[in-house]
């Protein structure tokens, strides 16, 4: 009785529940963050940001208990680099913008997380989860008043067709001279997006009234163009 008694105790003592516990703490953060990312409809979320916290707790448990007398720092600068190989893939240009950056961001962050629920800072690690969930919050919150303000009064939707992509450069200089608000890059609700429609290279600008009257009769002379089409946003 007494060595299944110590039996007992040596395995809730041992690393399979302490390091257990990390993972399990580490990924509910994960949970918690990617939940958030994934009603804002991004592309990495809560399963992706779960499992980039848990595994980098995993790794750090590993790296301490796993190799006495070894240097655990090096498990972590791989997991940074991993972690950053990994970012580097959600980050990708459309048109004149830089998508991904805050996705890539917030998987670099979470990593972190990760690492110090670890370590067994599992204080830390939750402090640290809070922050980044108050900033990704008031992130969209600002962003979502950014694009209001600009696109105040904005009803139409004029997708152009170019015959090459330089012309689109030729064209967001017009639209900075006549209309600067208007060629504020804002991809995501197709303010200014540049895309692709039958081979051909297309531009999509979300104008008000004052800015269709004044940029339609211009783009209908520029000979780069070949096709306006022109329909009222929701």
């Amino acid at each position: 009785m007494d060595s299944l008694t110590e039996l007992l105790e040596e395995f809730l003592n041992s690393v399979a529940i302490t390091g257990g516990v990390r993972v399990l703490i580490a990924a509910a953060l994960g949970v918690v963050l990617g939940w958030e990312r994934q009603r804002s409809n991004k592309d990495a979320g809560l399963r992706t940001y779960a499992m980039v916290a848990a595994g980098s707790a995993l790794f750090t448990v590993v790296s301490i208990e796993g190799f006495s007398g070894a240097d655990t720092s090096r498990v972590a600068a791989q997991i940074v680099t991993g972690i950053g190989f990994l970012g580097a893939g959600l980050i990708f240009r459309q048109g004149y913008s830089v998508q991904g950056l805050t996705t890539a961001a917030g998987l670099w962050s979470v990593a972190a997380v990760g690492m110090a629920v670890g370590t067994g800072l599992w204080g830390l690690g939750i402090i640290a989860a809070i922050i980044m969930l108050f900033v990704l919050k008031v992130s969209d919150q600002f962003s979502t008043q950014l694009r209001a303000q600009a696109l105040h009064g904005a009803r139409w939707s004029v997708r152009l067709t170019v015959t090459d992509p330089a012309t689109i450069e030729d064209i967001r200089t017009i639209v900075e001279g006549l209309a600067p608000t208007a060629s504020k890059p804002l991809p995501d609700i197709g303010h200014w997006l540049v895309g692709q429609k039958k081979g051909l290279p297309t531009l999509t600008l979300i104008l008000n009234d004052e800015q269709l009257n004044q940029l339609v009769p211009v783009f209908e002379s520029h000979d780069g163009i070949t096709k306006i089409r022109i329909e009222e946003t929701d």
